[in-house]
């Protein structure tokens, strides 16, 4: 169990999140929601340990998470940085260096995974962008993560792209992970997510444990917030 504990976070006098608590449990795959700059990929990094909380705390299993976050959360935050000059595999071998127990044959799993074993030797600057956000996934699971954290993985990917990472994130959950999903196509998020987190102004506006029993995802959305951000 992944629990956010009252984390707020400020750049001067700009508050990105303000208290902001949720639980992500095993098995369970939750949408986050929230208009451009919300404060989404904010949050995350927090989660993931890429930025520091300036009040709150996070904890797995009860034991808070500090420092460089932890070894048992993948991610897949805003854009990635590869080498261009490098191919996938030896990008992500340069990667499997963060990890402990990564090799070889990690790095040949999540290829196949996410469908790149037929590109994994071809040069990262050649890739397409729906080939370079594959790759990224791929490093994502290369720690076979207990959570798994996605900022807007559909971006820039084409239809049989957006199907396989619905399946790949489908069966991660059937197996016990628990992911965390942003994004803006409401209707994407619709058809995986188990639960909802609306998330306003750095605020969370609401949430909804059971998915199933709401009616229009994008309705409740727009119910929450209005066009400027403003929650009603």
């Amino acid at each position: 169990m992944l629990e956010v504990k009252g984390v707020s976070k400020f750049f001067k006098e700009k508050v990105a999140l303000e208290r902001v608590s949720l639980s992500l449990a095993p098995g369970r795959i939750c949408g986050l929601l929230g208009l451009n700059g919300a404060g989404k990929s904010t949050l995350m990094k927090v989660i993931c340990g890429l930025s520091v909380p300036s009040e709150g705390q996070i904890f797995l299993d009860g034991k808070e998470i500090t420092g460089k976050g932890s070894a048992a959360i993948g991610a897949m935050i805003e854009s990635p940085a590869f080498y261009k000059e490098l191919s996938g595999a030896k990008n992500l071998a340069v990667l499997s260096s963060l990890f402990e127990n990564v090799g070889p044959i990690e790095i040949k799993d999540a290829l196949k995974t996410v469908g790149l074993e037929k590109s994994a030797n071809v040069r990262y600057g050649k890739y397409s962008l729906g080939m370079k956000q594959r790759l990224y996934f791929a490093y994502a699971l290369l720690n076979h993560p207990r959570i798994l954290i996605l900022d807007e993985p559909f971006n820039g990917i084409d239809p049989v792209s957006v199907k396989l990472f619905e399946e790949i994130i489908r069966k991660l959950a059937a197996e016990g992970c628990a992911i965390l999903i942003s994004g803006h196509i409401i209707a994407e998020l619709e058809k995986i997510c188990d639960s909802v987190i609306i998330i306003d102004e750095g605020n969370v506006r609401y949430v909804c444990e059971d998915l199933s029993s709401v009616d229009s995802l994008e309705a409740l959305f727009l119910e929450k917030v209005t066009g400027t951000g403003d929650s009603q």
